[in-house]
């Protein structure tokens, strides 16, 4: 199983020479990851891990605002190029105080002094909300291209290592990087991904083809308010919205239990004995309680807070708030 190692510091400690112009970033919390995904060692044909989407980028805009709908008003703000570009969004709003910290959604037009969401998040939204709109991380910048590919590649899908994210849908959808003539991320029918782009709280399921272990450093800042995951119905792929640990305790009143595994909210991680997915659930009725999905009683301090997958039963969706702790 991959291992995650974090370090970080107090921005005007330790701060990256690119957050130098973002001067309203002076109180962020930055460093970076490093997560081992792992090879399969002969073991077998590949071998799963999760990569977290745990950091961000410096923000363009921090600050308060208000909101009609879906039109968020930036008091002071000064935007330029928020996107979305060539069909894909380049930022998103994160709500950073109030009932809805942790919020965010895709920015889909802009002003200097106002953006058009995705979502309508005005409920959540008063005059002194804080706000931030930070650029997205491409799938491209995360795990890298041509001579800095970070995974394997490969001239077919069935070649390379993919990379399963899930959408807004409750689909996974697989990526590849393609090598040889006309080079470049894929999706798996082969048309171009380069403008894909992953979300925090993202957990890329990454099946490794080759033999060896590879580390992947990411580089950014950790968010400083609450985090929400929303979980869709269908299946969505999720890290901890923070670098630290997340138990099956943490989701029992997140998710829907029920008297059997084909009916109860499913969760999804990797074995890290073997690299395959293992589904567990919460048990309602008689010895109630989280159970592999055989019914054995499951190791509930099992930490899988850098991937896993959950399968939403129901229509409405399920929220993961995690709250800030320093």
């Amino acid at each position: 199983m991959k291992k995650t190692n974090l370090f970080v510091a107090l921005a005007l400690a330790a701060t990256p020479a690119f957050l130098h112009a973002q001067t309203t970033n002076y109180s962020q919390v930055v460093g970076y990851t490093t997560t081992t995904v792992k090879g399969h060692g002969g073991a077998a044909s590949s071998w799963f891990s999760f990569l977290p989407i745990q950091m961000l980028k410096p923000s363009v805009f921090i600050g308060v605002g208000s909101a009609s709908g879906t039109t968020v008003t930036l008091t002071g703000a000064n935007l330029t190029a928020v996107g979305p570009s060539a069909g894909y969004p380049t930022h998103f709003l994160m709500i950073k105080s109030g009932t809805g910290a942790g919020y965010f959604s895709d920015v889909t037009s802009f002003t200097s002094t106002s953006v058009t969401l995705a979502d309508d998040l005005s409920s959540f939204i008063t005059s002194d909300t804080s706000l931030a709109v930070i650029p997205h991380y491409k799938l491209s910048e995360v795990l890298g291209t041509g001579a800095g590919l970070k995974i394997g590649g490969g001239g077919s899908v069935g070649a390379a290592d993919t990379v399963q994210v899930s959408d807004s849908t409750g689909v996974l959808k697989t990526y590849y990087y393609k090598t040889g003539i006309g080079a470049g991320w894929k999706t798996s029918a082969g048309a171009d991904a380069s403008g894909v782009v992953v979300y925090p709280t993202d957990g890329l399921l990454i099946s490794r083809k080759l033999s060896s272990d590879v580390s992947i450093v990411q580089t950014g800042e950790v968010a400083d308010n609450n985090i929400k995951t929303t979980f869709v119905q269908g299946l969505t792929a999720a890290s901890s919205g923070f670098p630290t640990s997340l138990t099956m305790p943490d989701l029992t009143s997140v998710l829907a239990g029920s008297g059997a595994v084909g009916t109860a909210d499913n969760l999804i991680v990797v074995n890290p004995a073997t690299g395959k997915l293992d589904t567990y659930y919460y048990k309602t009725g008689i010895g109630a309680g989280w159970k592999t999905a055989s019914g054995a009683s499951a190791n509930t301090a099992l930490d899988f807070g850098q991937g896993y997958i959950i399968k939403r039963r129901a229509a409405a969706p399920a929220t993961l708030t995690q709250n800030k702790t320093w």
